[in-house]
């Protein structure tokens, strides 16, 4: 019985030795994925920092699109209700406000000369527009001028 008793505490050491070696073996490959770790986390912080300059850069190009956007945007609104104006008074034959002309550079007034005379591209050739009908369009252009 003793020789038995013996027997199984030297199996259960060379188990345990066996397991401990296996345990080394895992520890020593861990700290090496440690090292590979490390660097991959290194490499990973330089790459935010570069993202977040190139997101900073990002904002304020956009930023300044932003406002050029912005101004051209009130630019064409002006040349709109200006040009609405120009259509309204020239579909009823109306007389031209001073302002309106002046505001039209001269070369676009140029541009919309015929280089015929029977050439009418707003149909001021022979359409009269009762009173009723101009105030509508006066009307709808204060509308959406005042809705901006």
């Amino acid at each position: 019985m003793g020789l038995m008793a013996d027997f199984a505490i030297a199996v259960g050491a060379l188990l345990a030795a066996a397991y401990c070696l296996l345990l080394s073996r895992r520890l020593r490959a861990l700290t090496r994925l440690d090292g590979d770790v490390g660097k991959a986390i290194a490499i990973l912080s330089t790459q935010v920092d570069a993202l977040s300059k190139a997101l900073k850069a990002a904002e304020s190009s956009s930023g300044k699109a932003e406002s050029a956007l912005q101004a051209q945007v009130q630019r064409a609104e002006s040349a709109a209700r200006r040009l609405e104006l120009l259509m309204a008074a020239g579909q009823g034959n109306l007389p031209v406000p001073p302002a309106a002309v002046s505001a039209v550079a001269p070369r676009d007034l140029a541009d919309d000369a015929a280089p015929d005379g029977d050439f009418a591209p707003f149909g001021r050739a022979g359409t009269q527009l009762n009173a009723e009908t101009r105030k509508r369009v006066v009307r709808q252009r204060d509308l959406a001028g005042s809705a901006r």
